[in-house]
């Protein structure tokens, strides 16, 4: 197993993917949108569509952490064994 430096992520590099991330999401949802329920295109969308909501929900928590002073929520490597 590859073992990475332990680094944390600039509030000004989760802004800028924040920024991109928003309007790929709409686009994922709008392809939802046009694709048949219950189809496995749909459900790979809808896969992604929940991880993009989870990666949301952490630059949330990482830019909110950050202007409270309350340091990183979570988006920096960890040492592997």
């Amino acid at each position: 197993m590859v073992q990475r430096s332990k680094r944390s992520m600039p509030r000004t590099k989760v802004e800028e993917m924040k920024a991109v991330l928003k309007p790929f999401h709409s686009e994922v949802r709008r392809w939802c949108g046009e694709i048949p329920i219950g189809s496995t295109v749909y459900v790979a969308l809808e896969s992604l569509n929940s991880a993009l909501l989870l990666t949301d929900q952490q630059f949330n928590a990482e830019i909110d952490g950050r202007s409270q002073g309350k340091g990183d929520n979570g988006l920096q490597d960890f040492d592997c064994p």
